[in-house]
């Protein structure tokens, strides 16, 4: 019993000091987070600030400019915003970090996405999220029509209230759900149950993506 405390006195220091190393990293990451947020919402309200100026002064085209400057910092925001909205992994299941961008308006019409990995094993799952782009009017007239979808092999179901199509080809399982026809939730799984999938369809804060 005597050698029992020993170690635990000796241990505890380190475990202590572990534990606040731990802590003043998560500190310094979110502080990071938040002047990094704050720089762009400064920069967003100058250039706001400046293609007002320039539509005032007559000078169009730096007006145009100034606020696709500002749309493109705008939907950077709320691609970050975004890649906090993934499901926890399931039990047993890892999580990669998100990887989240926001779309050129000119190239891709402004739209922003994210997508996450998870794994289990040689389970594998990888949810992305599309929101607000113009190419998915081509996926929304799939959705609007499920009969289409049905001959492509798909399977038309509701999940949190929403139509859902899946298919099921080998190893392979796909799940997508279109939200309002301005998001697209999209499940690619290898290896993975059809209830695995289905329990992180439904882990998914619907409610919140379409606020952002």
């Amino acid at each position: 019993m005597i050698k029992r405390w020993l170690w635990i006195s000796l241990l505890m220091p380190n475990l202590l000091l572990a534990g606040q190393l731990l802590a003043a990293e998560s500190n310094t990451a979110t502080k990071e987070v938040m002047e990094a947020e704050n720089e762009a919402e400064s920069e967003i309200k100058q250039a706001i600030t400046a293609a007002t100026e320039a539509y005032q002064a007559g000078e169009l085209s730096q007006a145009v400019t100034q606020l696709d400057y500002a749309a493109t910092l705008i939907r950077q925001l709320q691609a970050g915003e975004l890649g906090k909205l993934f499901p926890e992994p399931l039990a047993g299941w890892q999580a990669d970090k998100v990887d989240s961008q926001a779309g050129v308006a000119g190239l891709f019409g402004g739209g922003i996405n994210a997508s996450r990995n998870y794994h289990k094993g040689d389970h594998r799952l990888e949810i992305s999220i599309m929101k607000d782009s113009p190419l998915l009017q081509t996926m929304g007239m799939l959705f609007a029509n499920p009969s289409m979808a049905t001959m492509g092999g798909y399977k038309v179901k509701r999940i949190q209230g929403h139509t859902a199509m899946s298919k099921a080809e080998d190893n392979h399982q796909e799940l997508q759900m279109m939200i309002e026809n301005r998001i697209l939730l999209q499940f690619n799984g290898r290896n993975i149950s059809e209830d695995d999938l289905k329990a992180y369809a439904e882990a998914v804060d619907i409610e919140a993506i379409t606020k952002l």
